[in-house]
């Protein structure tokens, strides 16, 4: 844990100078710590594990927001929800570690709405252009194979 913490606190650093795309990096080393160390940290401490990946979830969603970069923001959102789903799938998890997780979802919806609410429009158009630029290269695809 004090790897992530670590690696953390050089993301929030990086972040607060404006170097956003190190802020994602270091953010994803964190998540990826936390996830590497999740299955046994997980019953030793749920609560410290659980938060530190969400926390890593959300702190690279911020980064990516700074980067005006919504589709990638929003994804981090569903990823953490996924995240918390897989461990709800879990044959052996306790009452406590149930409720701990049901409340850590609900946390992240609640920060997913002002999410949404507050880059709606922004997510929208970054959606479009996708989907327009995904059209037009399925489009194409079509055309060169047909010659």
């Amino acid at each position: 844990m004090q790897y992530w913490e670590k690696l953390t606190r050089e993301a929030n650093q990086a972040y607060f100078k404006h170097a956003f795309s190190d802020a994602v990096d270091l953010n994803r080393k964190a998540l990826a710590k936390v996830e590497n160390d999740f299955d046994c940290g997980f019953y030793q401490d749920p609560e410290s594990y659980v938060s530190a990946a969400v926390v890593s979830y959300l702190n690279i969603a911020e980064a990516f927001v700074a980067l005006g970069d919504y589709i990638s923001a929003n994804l981090q959102y569903e990823n953490a929800t996924n995240f918390l789903q897989a461990i709800l799938t879990r044959p052996d998890l306790a009452d406590e570690q149930r409720n701990l997780i049901m409340r850590t979802a609900t946390h992240i919806r609640f920060e997913w709405d002002l999410f949404s609410q507050s880059h709606n429009a922004k997510l929208k158009a970054q959606s479009k252009v996708l989907m327009q630029a995904i059209a037009q290269a399925t489009s194409y695809s079509k055309a060169v194979v047909r010659h």
